[in-house]
Parts: structure tokens; C-alpha cells; sequence
């Protein structure tokens, strides 16, 4: 089982490590104020970026496509009223080089339907359960 461990630090600011050592500052800021970290919802967007391009960059090198730079932004909207999820979310992928559209449009299928585990966990919530504690 993955594990990752959150500890508070001051105000609403967290460092979230993993455990291969990696790190990241996560702060929703304050009262509407931008904070010093990445806001958690937004990571949600990373992640799903992040694993989705992979799975695109690693399909095209692999049909060995002359792949000269890709991006992916990813917008979302959120709900109004509490708790604000996504309502929406837009990616728009672009790849640079003598890409064929269709491969393209395929390795992002292939991610979508396939391989993509971000988006799958999306699609096909999980099972979540807690424990709540405290320590003296």
C-alpha cells in the first residue's frame, strides 16, 4: 500500500512527503489569500495531468513519433457552495514535432482508457475509510 504523510507546519500550510522522500508545500491560504504552496484541489489537476501526459509521451516515444515538446493545461470550475469540487474539468494537450494528429488522438485515448490511474480513480471513486486520534 502507497503511503504519504502530511504534517502541519504553521498557519494552514503543510508539507506532504512521500515515501521515495519527495516533498511538496501545500497551503490553501487564509482568509481568500493565495498561501505559500500549492492549493490542494490544484494538485488534484496536477496529478491528473501529470499521469495523463506521462502515459502520452511514453505511447509516442514508443511508436517513436518525432516528439519535439508536449504540454498539457488543465482547467477546471468548481462548485459554488461547499464542499467546491470540480464541476468541470478541460485539458488541452499539445504536442510539438512531426506528430501525426491520430497518434496523438490515440495515445490519449489509450491514457484515458487504459492506463491513466488518476483518471480511472476518478471515474471509479475508491473505498475510503479513517481513523481519528489523538495523541496526549
Amino acid at each position: 500500500m502507497s503511503k504519504v504523510r502530511l504534517r502541519w507546519v504553521e498557519e494552514l500550510k503543510f508539507l506532504a512527503e512521500d515515501e521515495h522522500d519527495h516533498a511538496i508545500v501545500l497551503d490553501p491560504g487564509m482568509d481568500g489569500q493565495n498561501g505559500v504552496g500549492v492549493r490542494p484541489m490544484l494538485l488534484l489537476l496536477i496529478g491528473l495531468g501529470g499521469c495523463m501526459g506521462g502515459d502520452i509521451v511514453s505511447i509516442l516515444r514508443k511508436k517513436r513519433v518525432d516528439l519535439e515538446g508536449f504540454e498539457i493545461v488543465v482547467e477546471g470550475e468548481r462548485a459554488e457552495e461547499h464542499p467546491k469540487r470540480w464541476t468541470k474539468i478541460v485539458m488541452r494537450i499539445k504536442a510539438r514535432g512531426n506528430v501525426p494528429p491520430e497518434a496523438l488522438t490515440r495515445a490519449f485515448e489509450l491514457s484515458r482508457e487504459n492506463y491513466c490511474s488518476v483518471f480511472a480513480t476518478m471515474k471509479n471513486p475508491p473505498e475510503v475509510s479513517f481513523e481519528v486520534g489523538v495523541e496526549a
